[in-house]
């Protein structure tokens, strides 16, 4: 991640901004993973996320 990777904000206010250079989300099992971490659920009543990338010069 020293270019840049990406910004994933999820739609509910006590859950923070994570920087991260992949993620990858499961509808079915509900369910995110951040890097190499292991899946974690995603927050509950979630209704949007936002995903930025972040370039650094």
């Amino acid at each position: 991640m020293a270019q840049g990777g990406f910004l994933v904000k999820f739609g509910v206010k006590k859950e923070k901004p994570r920087r991260c250079y992949a993620v990858a989300f499961d509808f079915d099992e509900w369910s995110c993973k951040i890097n190499n971490e292991a899946p974690k659920e995603m927050p509950k009543g979630i209704k949007r996320i936002v995903i930025e990338v972040e370039v650094l010069d």
